[in-house]
């Protein structure tokens, strides 16, 4: 039988009192003054930054896939993910291109160039010839002693051997004939070798030297002509030599068109069957499909992880020793930029192409460290950004070097930036330290293909300049921080609320820029950020724009409204225009740095400026 009810409630003490209410309330007030120090979010900050970086650094590692070496045995079918050239057929046939081509490319007279210092030492043997001649002229006969002394010297000389007869005949002429002889010589002798003459076409070129001399218009004897030109046609010699830069472009596109119609691996293709034992040729078509590597690497997983860790420990730590005054949202943008530039990298490092790392953006990064934090972080992330770089490019030398010299180049390029142009300018100068550095490393690890390949360095700094551009604005507005950039587009005179100043406020104006030009002298003689505090002065009073005829600059000798208004009222209007200032510098979107400049500037120390009736009522 059921009870009837008593009409009584229940009671539960320890809930009216609200006991547990007050004590999860105070434990959570606890976690949240926790969570709002400082310190605390710069800890979670760097365990936050720490953990994303490692996590994008060992993505890297879960696409290893085959742990396989030449000799091993296939376990099973490894089929091809895309397509490829066949490299076991594609060695041999490139080969025969390239020797077939190369032996065309020399048979073709048009791969032949000009070299002139052929020229040159024939003009040079030809001049050397006839000054030893006429040295030794003789006046009515020339003994066959002379003869043969100066036949020595000129083979000694020129390494070119004259006939006796020749060198008579011309002793024998007058010194005026043999300058006349000499000169036309020189102009026949470059007019024949400057068009090309090849070993083939030797015997024409001097037939043609000697058709010249005999046509020539020199008062001088047919025989002596004849000799003249004897003299020439030994000095002729085959200028033509094969262009080898030309002869290599022509094979590279004979390669690349051969490379068409070369065997494929198709996608999809069974390249390994199960059971077959792995040659050379095999492990080279498993390296270029990229997928020749360890499943997981434990070893290399705890390495990046320790490296990681170092790194980010290291930065804090120095933020904390010598920037420790840093405001955490400098902190929050860094580490925004280090994931964003980490993520891009990855990005880079799945695109099938050995080169891509060379587009990493360390130069980036460090310059939009540089202009929104210090020049000084910006060269120590430039260690962190190469490292970085390191992780994607499997700890190669030359991508880790150029983004090394590359990010700290940067820097120094735009430390003193106040021009949005000084960045692409800045890019430019970055590509060229990042190709000089490939060009470099190429020389040193005997690497043609960087020397080659030193445009995409050039390219890197262009890119990066283009990114720090596009992405500085966004920065700047998600994190409230303020670039120089943005502070001298905010000194203009054109802009808005300065405009209005000047125009309403004239006085005001004029005072805010004669204390702007004070403050940036002083800002310099004790270190501070000059344009800073100019920018911040000339906005320092934009609260008078309420009541401009309330403040003596704009009154211009004309009524003075506070002689009709009670001290209270008077002191009041004055210090009000702090809190209208600001109203009006929020509702033109200042940043917050220029808008503290209104409580910074108006302090306590102020009102010795008022009137004493309004201090004393005050």
């Amino acid at each position: 039988m059921k009870s009837e009810p008593s009409g009584k409630k229940l009671r539960f003490p320890a809930l009216e009192s609200n006991g547990w209410q007050s004590d999860f309330k105070e434990y959570f007030n606890k976690i949240g003054q926790y969570f709002k120090r400082k310190e605390t979010q710069r800890r979670l900050l760097g365990l936050g930054t720490t953990v994303v970086l490692c996590l994008l650094f060992l993505s890297s590692l879960y696409g290893e896939r085959l742990d396989l070496q030449a000799g091993d045995v296939v376990k099973r079918d490894i089929v091809a993910p895309r397509e490829i050239l066949d490299y076991t057929s594609w060695e041999d046939i490139q080969r025969e291109v390239e020797r077939k081509v190369s032996k065309d490319a020399s048979e073709n007279p048009e791969n032949y160039r000009v070299e002139k210092t052929y020229l040159y030492s024939a003009e040079e043997d030809f001049q050397e010839i006839f000054r030893m001649i006429v040295e030794n002229r003789a006046d009515t006969t020339a003994k066959a002693k002379d003869v043969g002394i100066l036949q020595n010297l000129i083979r000694e000389e020129t390494k070119l051997d004259i006939p006796a007869s020749t060198i008579r005949l011309l002793m024998l002429q007058e010194e005026e004939t043999l300058d006349l002889i000499k000169t036309m010589g020189l102009e026949i002798v470059g007019l024949v070798m400057e068009e090309g003459v090849s070993s083939t076409t030797l015997s024409q070129a001097q037939e043609k030297v000697s058709q010249l001399f005999l046509s020539s218009d020199v008062d001088a004897e047919f025989e002596v002509l004849t000799a003249a030109s004897e003299v020439a046609q030994a000095v002729i010699r085959p200028n033509l030599i094969l262009d080898s830069a030309k002869v290599r472009t022509i094979i590279e596109k004979a390669v690349e068109a051969a490379q068409l119609d070369a065997p494929k691996i198709k996608k999809g293709q069974v390249i390994i069957r199960e059971g077959d034992v792995l040659t050379d040729k095999d492990m080279l078509i498993l390296e270029e499909l990229n997928l020749l590597k360890k499943s997981w690497n434990w070893q290399k997983a705890i390495g990046i992880v320790i490296l990681t860790i170092i790194i980010v420990g290291i930065f804090y730590y120095y933020i904390f020793s010598f920037y420790h005054h840093l405001e955490n949202k400098y902190l929050a943008l860094y580490s925004t930029i280090a994931v964003v530039i980490a993520v891009l990298g990855k990005l880079l490092s799945l695109i099938e192409w050995p080169y891509a790392i060379y587009f990493f953006p360390a130069s980036s990064a460090t310059m939009l460290i540089t202009v929104l934090i210090n020049p000084s972080l910006g060269v120590f992330s430039a260690v962190a950004y190469s490292i970085m770089a390191a992780f994607y490019a499997d700890f190669a030398f030359a991508p880790t070097v150029m983004s090394l010299l590359g990010a700290i180049v940067g820097v120094y390029c735009v430390a003193d930036a106040t021009q949005r142009s000084k960045l692409m300018q800045a890019g430019f100068i970055v590509g060229l330290a990042n190709a000089t550095t490939m060009i470099a490393s190429g020389l040193v690890l005997e690497d043609t293909t960087l020397l080659i390949m030193s445009f995409a360095g050039f390219i890197n700094g262009i890119v990066s300049a283009i990114l720090t551009i596009g992405v500085l604005p966004f920065l700047e507005i998600l994190f409230s921080v303020t670039s120089p950039m943005r502070l001298l587009e905010l000194s203009n005179p054109n802009n808005p609320l300065l405009r209005r100043l000047s125009l309403e406020a004239p006085g005001t104006y004029h005072h805010s820029i004669v204390v702007g030009n004070l403050a940036e002298t002083a800002a310099e003689a004790v270190g501070a950020d000059p344009l800073l505090t100019r920018v911040g002065a000339l906005y320092h009073d934009v609260g008078k724009l309420a009541r401009p005829y309330f403040f003596v600059e704009n009154q211009r000798g004309g009524e003075n409204p506070h002689d009709k208004m009670t001290p209270n009222l008077s002191r009041m209007v004055i210090l009000n225009h702090v809190k209208e200032g600001i109203e009006l510098a929020k509702e033109y979107k200042l940043p917050d740095v220029i808008i503290d400049f209104n409580l910074i500037i108006f302090s306590s120390t102020c009102k010795d400026k008022l009137p004493d009736d309004i201090v004393q009522t005050a």
